[in-house]
């Protein structure tokens, strides 16, 4: 899984944690079971579940009225969500939840929950990133491709071999992808180093860009750059470890412009996210850190430190630019949502599923 390295490093602070987290944060919201969400601005949060758990849920909270909603999907359609909620997207009324391990997507009505398809046919399945009403690609752990679906069938329509025993492209995997100008960028994130460019009307890898091991995340900035993040790999892979890096990439000339390293091999930085300007970005390494685009170092000190808690995932809302992070407490029981101010403010804090590790923001 994405996170496997974090989790196993965070799990052991989990019960300090916890005690920690009883005593000090703020009371929760209230909380209303049921997807009666209709017409609310606010957010959904995808809660992974335990591996081999089978106990994925989908939690929305209404930021206005401070409500959360948790176990939305289940009492929407009293079926379980599935075993590890990768990732969740949207096109038009619809919303689509991946479900890795258990090898669908969901197919949902944005405003209800309830369920109107499902797309099968994948192996484990990561990230959606949706062009049109009807084509969209999938990335996939497993796969050694990505797959081409429609998302208005829901149906896979094609795929696109990310393994090519030629020796130019060795990819194990594909992760997060994001459209530039009819071009997709997919990070190959497991036991890999690699960009691919792939042409979004041809569905033809066209190039790749070599970057630091393990690519994890990324994001298109207002020049049309790409930010990729890099977690470096892991001390004891068979793949090997580098120092974890930042780096900046030209979408037009593919060039690696600006490349910052982090300290050290033992630092695992991921989850980075930008602000609707596209000016600051966001990540999580331990702390929650902030960075000017136009920066030229890495910024040395948390925006926000976790006092013993175990941020997992991260959350910026492209409206007010607040900051949602995740606690997973001991990724065995609920985990908290911790709600800031850009001027670091705490303005709510709330429970939601286990392992709360995807969010997606809507404005009703």
């Amino acid at each position: 899984m994405r996170k496997i390295k974090l989790r196993i490093k965070r799990f052991f602070l989990g019960s300090v944690a916890a005690c920690f987290l009883f005593t000090a944060c703020e009371p929760d919201p209230v909380k209303i079971k049921g997807p009666s969400f209709h017409g609310s601005a606010g957010v959904f949060i995808l809660n992974e579940g335990s591996f081999m758990g089978e106990n994925a849920s989908l939690s929305f909270y209404d930021y206005r009225n401070k409500v959360v909603f948790n176990q939305v999907f289940f009492t929407a359609n009293k079926v379980p969500l599935g075993d590890v909620a990768q990732s969740m997207t949207f096109c038009e009324e619809k919303g689509f939840i991946v479900v890795n391990n258990s090898a669908k997507i969901w197919c949902i009505n944005a405003d209800d929950a309830i369920i109107t398809g499902i797309i099968t046919g994948l192996e484990s399945p990561r990230n959606m990133l949706i062009v049109n009403e009807r084509k969209a690609f999938v990335s996939d752990l497993y796969a050694r491709k990505i797959y081409v679906v429609d998302p208005n069938e829901l149906v896979v329509t094609g795929s696109i071999e990310t393994d090519n025993h030629s020796g130019r492209y060795h990819q194990h995997s594909a992760e997060q992808m994001v459209l530039v100008d009819n071009k997709i960028f997919a990070a190959c994130w497991s036991f890999d180093n690699m960009i691919l460019v792939i042409d979004e009307q041809t569905d033809c890898v066209t190039d790749s860009i070599v970057v630091t091991k393990q690519p994890n995340s990324m994001v298109v900035d207002s020049n049309e750059d790409l930010w990729i993040l890099s977690d470096g790999g892991f001390p004891g892979s068979s793949y090997g470890v580098e120092i974890p890096a930042l780096a900046r990439i030209n979408t037009a000339t593919y060039e690696i412009e600006k490349e910052f390293r982090f300290p050290s091999v033992d630092q695992s930085p991921d989850n980075l996210c930008i602000n609707n300007s596209g000016d600051t970005l966001y990540f999580l390494n331990t702390g929650v850190y902030k960075m000017s685009v136009y920066a030229e170092s890495l910024p040395t000190v948390p925006f926000i430190s976790t006092y013993g808690r175990q941020f997992y995932s991260l959350g910026i809302d492209p409206a007010s630019s607040d900051i949602y992070v995740a606690d997973a407490v001991d990724y065995q029981q609920e985990g908290i949502i911790y709600r800031y101010r850009a001027d670091l403010q705490l303005t709510d804090s709330f429970r939601v599923g286990i392992i709360p590790g995807d969010f997606y923001f809507t404005e009703k």
